[in-house]
């Protein structure tokens, strides 16, 4: 029996002390930075046309106050939405869904709006009327994406005992990233080097084929609408993912 014990812990610590540790550095991407660049990307709105009960009229609606909410295990889209309808005005609270990613071979960071729902109504003798609901992620069609931890390199000059100066570069280079309370961490093991790196090659994404037969345009009604000046991103690690998208109505 002890021999047994004696060699289930030797399999159990080979394994422990064969894990990688990475905690040579550290980086952070905090909740509020990525607020300061969603309030700095301008009004996102829409305006149209609408018909309920035979009555037509114009409706309009913008977003305030919008914030991204990172967490371990689910971040959220919140903001409020205001809302016109005609001689009806109304607020309605927002909570959406997004999904934080990291792509190691481009070394960017994506924080999408992949769900963010509310209703468009109006009241006719003291009846709601639904008129459609409005699709917030649709106006945040590109993730905003950040520079990941490698490019964060240096170098840095050193003394030699001979009074000449040597330069050492130093760069970040296998790296794992997670979704903590309020911010994005990566840890990373770093390369040091008196010699340059070498950039790492471009990548170039697979143009996918032209897709045959014909396509049917899809009409809508809502107009207007801004969306974030990002890019896209391919080969990620999912960091974390949530799903909610619920409204709550206020009247002002």
């Amino acid at each position: 029996m002890r021999s047994i014990f004696t060699f289930v812990l030797l399999i159990v610590s080979s394994f422990i002390f064969s894990q990688k540790v990475l905690n040579d550095f550290s980086f952070t991407l905090h909740e509020e930075t990525v607020n300061k660049v969603l309030g700095d990307i301008g009004e996102v709105s829409g305006t149209s046309d609408y018909e309920v009960m035979f009555i037509t009229g114009k409706y309009h609606w913008k977003i305030v106050n919008p914030k991204i909410q990172i967490r371990p295990d689910s971040s959220q889209f919140i903001c409020d939405a205001l809302v016109n309808v005609g001689p009806f005005n109304y607020k309605t609270t927002v909570n959406g869904d997004v999904k934080i990613s990291y792509d190691k071979v481009k070394d960017k960071i994506a924080i999408k709006i992949t769900r963010a729902i509310f209703e468009l109504y109006t009241v006719i003798l003291d009846k709601k009327m639904h008129i459609k609901d409005i699709h917030l992620e649709d106006h945040f069609k590109d993730p905003f994406l950040f520079d990941g931890p490698r490019s964060y390199g240096t170098s840095m000059d050193v003394s030699l005992p001979d009074s000449a100066t040597k330069k050492i570069y130093i760069e970040p280079s296998d790296c794992e990233v997670t979704a903590k309370w309020q911010e994005i961490c990566a840890i990373c093991e770093v390369k040091v080097s008196d010699k340059p790196f070498k950039p790492s090659p471009v990548v170039t994404p697979k143009v996918p084929s032209k897709p045959t037969g014909t396509v049917q345009p899809v009409k809508t009604a809502t107009t207007g609408g801004t969306a974030a000046k990002t890019g896209s991103a391919s080969t990620t690690k999912s960091v974390n993912t949530v799903g909610s998208g619920t409204s709550t109505p206020q009247k002002k």
